[in-house]
């Protein structure tokens, strides 16, 4: 599963964000033990740039610096505090925020994001909405404990700052960015870090916490849920002791139960004995019956010994009778059965004549008519590759022409020929994808068109610069997404920031 990213830009607390994200000895100091969530062996780990514009320049100093340039451009002091506007004719009453000229976000990343990806981001943010990076740090050294101090509950935070300076330098005014320019700029940071995008708080109405809170929120959860499991495991313990107690019981009833009808059936028996021995007595009861009973079966079996012999010699011709007969109808119908196969395989065979003839005879013209069909394609794919040579030779003898008296045209070219020969090129500058969306649109009206247009324009850059196999893939697919239209928004917002 994809990690997700996330950006949160807040006014820059100047006088603190240096000593933390610089991680300076005095801050280390104060931070008070109980909510510590620095590991300082960590801290090798991280990763700083300084952009050339402040230097060693402190942020202080530098916001001192646009407010001075401020006052140039407009003639009038940088407003910072808060104001109330009220609307004369409806009464209603709105707060101006003050100008918050350095801003701060801090950007959720993974354990193998590079500084390159966040200085390309940066970058694109710039040529987009003309906000400039000042300074990037990624820290790889913060977290919370699961339990506290044991190492291996370490839950890390893995986070960069980036420290903007919000300011337009030409116009002395602060660059406006509404919700959709900030939604954009998430979708922009989950394309350059190669991370997912998260779910936008309008979706999801959740509020961003402070890493204080989120680390105590994220404390309570794991606590919550900790007691949840041992609860569950106590109530199955519990579930498991009633259960073994309730099979003893049964085994116990079926014990007792048992004892019972033994010794039911052991009084029974003394009882029968009891009997008997006085029926033998008086010549009644149970051995008295049993003797009648005997003398009964053995006049049965006299009399059926006697009449065996008759019976069975009766039954002996009766079976032979009925097997001779069954015998001469089986021999009867077994001739006729065998007539009758003869009579069938003889037809079969003849079937079987005349199919492997027509078979011969149909394969024949199916191998004759394949033959002519292979003969007609290979003609046909000679004359299609001898008419795509000659439209190549005319397609690049009409790029050359272009390439030499259309600036639009040339730039375009150039814009594909560096994509497909610089290796960490990932994306197709707000600029570049202009002149490419240009050129399909001069020539093509339709998306397929146009889509057709970027395939001609790689093909003729490459024939000027050949790309490696992986790069000559990327380009085309970068090229449709211009046809398609996903650079669009991008090229609206440069054309957008040329008119400001």
């Amino acid at each position: 599963m994809a990690q997700k990213t996330s950006i949160n830009i807040k006014p820059c607390l100047v006088r603190s964000s240096g000593p933390h994200n610089r991680r300076l000895a005095e801050y280390l100091a104060n931070i008070r033990k109980e909510n510590l969530y620095i590991r300082t062996e960590l801290t090798v780990r991280n990763e700083a740039w300084v952009a050339p514009e402040i230097g060693d320049t402190s942020l202080a100093d530098y916001y001192n610096q646009i407010a001075a340039m401020v006052k140039e451009k407009t003639g009038r002091a940088m407003q910072t505090k808060d104001r109330k506007r009220v609307n004369k004719k409806t009464g209603k009453v709105t707060i101006v925020r003050g100008s918050t000229p350095i801003k701060e976000g801090v950007v959720v990343i993974k354990e193998d994001t590079t500084m390159k990806q966040l200085q390309h981001f940066c970058e694109v943010c710039k040529q987009c909405w003309g906000i400039t990076a000042l300074q990037i740090f990624i820290h790889r050294d913060e977290g919370h404990y699961g339990v506290p101090g044991d190492t291996a509950t370490w839950k890390p935070n893995l986070h960069a700052h980036i420290v903007w300076d919000w300011m337009n330098h030409d116009t002395g005014k602060s660059c406006k960015l509404d919700e959709k320019d900030m939604s954009d700029m998430q979708t922009l940071l989950a394309e350059c870090l190669e991370m997912e995008r998260g779910i936008s708080k309008e979706i999801t109405d959740k509020k961003h916490l402070e890493r204080t809170d989120y680390i105590i929120a994220k404390q309570k959860q794991e606590a919550a849920l900790a007691a949840k499991k041992k609860a569950e495991a106590e109530r199955q313990t519990i579930e498991g002791e009633n259960k073994a107690k309730e099979q003893y019981g049964l085994s116990l009833d079926n014990e007792i139960a048992d004892k019972e009808k033994q010794l039911k059936d052991e009084r029974k028996a003394k009882m029968d004995s009891i009997l008997d021995s006085v029926g033998s007595i008086v010549g009644v009861g149970k051995s008295a019956a049993v003797e009648k009973e005997n003398a009964k079966l053995k006049a049965e079996n006299e009399r059926i010994r006697k009449a065996f012999p008759n019976a069975v010699k009766n039954k002996v011709e009766e079976l032979t009778k009925a097997l001779v007969t069954e015998k001469q109808e089986a021999e009867t119908e077994r001739d006729r059965t065998l007539v009758l196969n003869r009579s069938l395989t003889m037809e079969r065979d003849k079937v079987v004549r005349q199919l492997q003839e027509q078979k011969d005879g149909e394969h024949q013209r199916i191998s004759q008519a394949i033959l002519e069909a292979t003969e007609e394609k290979d003609k046909t794919i000679r004359l299609l590759e001898s008419a795509l040579a000659i439209s190549r030779k005319l397609l690049n003898a009409f790029a050359d022409f272009l390439f030499h008296t259309s600036e639009v045209f040339k730039r375009a070219i150039q814009a594909i020929i560096h994509f497909g020969t610089e290796q960490h090129q990932s994306f197709f500058a707000p600029s570049e994808a202009a002149d490419i969306k240009s050129v399909m649109q001069e020539y093509g009206e339709t998306a397929e068109q146009q889509k057709a247009i970027g395939v001609w324009l790689c093909s003729y850059a490459e024939c000027r610069q050949p790309f490696d196999e992986i790069k000559h893939r990327h380009t085309l697919n970068e090229v449709g997404d211009v046809a398609e239209g996903k650079y669009d928004w991008k090229i609206n917002y440069r054309q957008n920031n040329v008119r400001l």
